[in-house]
């Protein structure tokens, strides 16, 4: 998920992003650490997302999926550790 323009992503891309990330509004707003409504500004183009947000929305997505790639190849094979506290 790429945005054309890192520095002003458009309400369509940030939609695009949410849908990717299997997002809501609340859940995105949090993950970007602003508030619901500034978030639904960003959606509905009455203020523009800025280049941090494009930055932090970018990061979110390459977790994501990296997340989901190690749960594909992972088939049960992960091993736990565990650490005994006394």
């Amino acid at each position: 998920m790429i945005f054309i323009d890192i520095d002003k992503p458009h309400p369509h891309e940030i939609k695009e992003w949410m849908r990717k990330n299997k997002l809501n509004i609340d859940q995105s707003a949090e993950i970007l650490g602003i508030s619901k409504r500034q978030f639904s500004r960003f959606l509905s183009g009455e203020t523009q997302a800025k280049r941090v947000h494009s930055l932090a929305m970018q990061m979110v997505w390459i977790l994501y999926e990296n997340k989901k790639e190690i749960i594909k190849n992972d088939k049960g094979n992960s091993k736990k550790v565990t650490i005994p506290i006394k």
